[in-house]
């Protein structure tokens, strides 16, 4: 998650360079960072979801992603359009990226006890 936040800083460095020949690249190479990020929780939403609720889990876990994907790019637009996209519009991504890393963080100070048998 941390290393996810650094990342979606990269876009807003690069957009003060004007053009798309800087940011495309950037821009590529912080959404590589998404595929293992979602394979990541998907995992532990397997691990801390009981064998005979896996499908409601996987369910609700996608459909948060979805909704966040919504709500981020409707905040996105909203403050590129308020702002300007020169930079301080791409932060709101990164901004995201570190309220999701301090909510996780509590996740990772408890150990999950699965049921016996699940």
């Amino acid at each position: 998650m941390a290393a996810m936040a650094v990342l979606m800083t990269l876009p807003a460095i690069a957009a003060g360079a004007g053009g798309l020949l800087v940011p495309a690249p950037v821009l590529l190479v912080a959404g590589m960072a998404t595929a293992p990020t979602m394979v990541s929780g998907m995992t532990l939403v397997q691990g801390a979801t009981p064998g005979d609720r896996l499908n409601e889990g996987m369910a609700l876990a996608v459909t948060a992603l979805l909704g966040g994907l919504a709500l981020g790019a409707a905040g996105g637009g909203w403050m590129v359009e308020r702002v300007g996209a020169e930079g301080t519009g791409y932060l709101v991504p990164a901004a995201a990226a570190v309220c999701a890393a301090l909510v996780a963080v509590p996740a990772f100070a408890r150990p999950t006890v699965r049921a016996a048998g699940s």
